[in-house]
Order: structure tokens, then C-alpha cells, then sequence
């Protein structure tokens, strides 16, 4: 599978933005946006946004992931919430307000076969 357990998203890092930058607040989230769109593309490894690849490899990752008792709390809190669903619960993981936090985890799932309560701990905050 191509996911790039490497990267760090940066949509969300305090340091996008500096005190001397002159934007307003509409255009720090119009960068921010573009940013995590970018993030999401260098996470699965693509050059453009491709739905139906995207999709794919979120369903196999989502397969790996639901298998660890705590992060699978986090999929069916989010499905719970929006009355989804856990697979689609999981997409939701990789929305702007979650993914800085979901891919860490998924990176550590991946790499490490478990995920560390930490991260798990910021993700379940992230949700509530």
C-alpha cells in the first residue's frame, strides 16, 4: 500500500503563520485549506487528487486499523456523532479538523503494528 508513513501534515503547525504576516482570518484558513489538501495528497502518495484511488486506500487502511481496540473507539465515536456508519465514521478521520491527528496515528499503526495511548488520547480529545 502507498501511504507515505513519513510525512508530516503542516496544515495545522502554529508556525504557518507568523505576527508580521497581513492576512485576515478568511485568508489564513483559505492557506490552511490549501495546505491540507496538499498534506492529503502527500500522504497517499499522489500528484492530484484522485477520489476513487484515495477511497481505495483509505477502505485497506481502514481494515488495519479497525483491529486496534482504541483507535477503533475514536471510528465509532465519530460515526456515533454524525449518525454514520464506522466506515464512513474513518473518512471522517481524514477531514480537516482530524487528519494532523488521525495520519499520526495510522503512520504508527502502520509502521509499529499498535498505537501509542498518546496519540490515541489526542485524536479522542480532537473528536469530542
Amino acid at each position: 500500500m502507498k501511504y507515505n508513513t513519513k510525512y508530516v501534515c503542516s496544515y495545522m503547525d502554529s508556525d504557518v503563520f507568523i505576527d508580521t504576516d497581513d492576512v485576515n482570518e478568511a485568508e489564513k484558513d483559505f492557506i490552511r485549506n490549501c495546505i491540507y489538501r496538499q498534506d492529503l495528497l502527500n500522504i497517499f502518495k499522489l500528484d492530484m487528487f484522485d477520489e476513487i484511488v484515495i477511497n481505495k486506500k483509505i477502505n485497506e487502511i481502514y481494515e488495519k486499523s479497525k483491529s486496534n481496540e482504541e483507535f477503533n473507539k475514536c471510528i465509532i465515536k465519530v460515526a456515533e456523532l454524525i449518525g454514520v456508519d464506522p466506515k464512513f465514521g474513518f473518512i471522517i478521520l481524514y477531514s480537516f479538523d482530524h487528519l494532523y491527528l488521525t495520519h499520526m496515528c495510522i503512520c504508527e499503526l502502520l509502521e509499529t503494528e499498535n498505537i501509542s495511548l498518546d496519540k490515541i488520547n489526542n485524536l479522542q480529545k480532537n473528536i469530542s
